[in-house]
C-alpha cells in the first residue's frame, strides 16, 4: 500500500543545500588566476608547435641561445577576466612567418581562454630570431 504523504522519520539532513537559502552560483564567492599562471599555460601551448621555440641556457638573462626546445617568453596583462598576451619567440626558418605565427596566435586564444577561463583579446607575437632547419644545405652564391 503506498501513500502519497510524507514518510515520518526521514530529514533530510540539515545543510546550506537543504535549507532552502541555496546561494545563487555568482555569490559564492570568486576565483582569482594569477597573471603567472595564465603567462605559464601560454607559453606551454606556444612550446607545442615544433617550430617554435624560445631562448635557453644562460644565467638571468645573460648568454641566452637561440632554442627550440625551450619555450617561449610571454607576459600578460590581466584586467578583470580580460588578457592581452604578449609573446617573444623564435622560430624555425624558412617556414612561412605570417603564417606560422597566426596558427599560434589562434592556438593561444583558443588554448588560454578555456584553461584560464580568460577572455584574450590580443595577442602581440615577437619573432627574436630564426633558426636554420636542420640538414638544410647553404647557399653557395655563383
Amino acid at each position: 500500500m503506498s501513500s502519497s504523504a510524507p514518510q515520518q522519520g526521514h530529514s533530510a539532513p540539515a545543510g546550506p543545500e537543504s535549507s532552502g537559502s541555496r546561494e545563487a552560483p555568482e555569490n559564492r564567492g570568486r576565483l582569482v588566476i594569477a597573471d603567472r599562471v595564465v603567462e605559464k599555460i601560454a607559453a606551454q601551448c606556444a612550446s607545442e608547435f615544433a617550430t617554435v621555440g624560445g631562448r635557453g641556457g644562460g644565467f638571468l638573462g645573460v648568454g641566452g641561445h637561440a632554442d627550440l626546445e625551450s619555450r617561449p617568453h610571454v607576459k600578460v596583462e590581466l584586467t578583470g577576466s580580460i588578457a592581452v598576451l604578449s609573446v617573444e619567440l623564435g622560430l624555425e626558418y624558412p617556414l612561412p612567418i605570417e603564417e606560422t605565427t597566426e596558427r599560434v596566435r589562434e592556438a593561444l586564444v583558443r588554448t588560454v581562454s578555456r584553461l584560464a577561463g580568460v577572455e584574450v583579446r590580443q595577442v602581440d607575437i615577437r619573432v627574436k630570431y630564426l633558426v636554420p632547419q636542420e640538414g638544410r644545405r647553404e647557399r653557395v652564391l655563383l
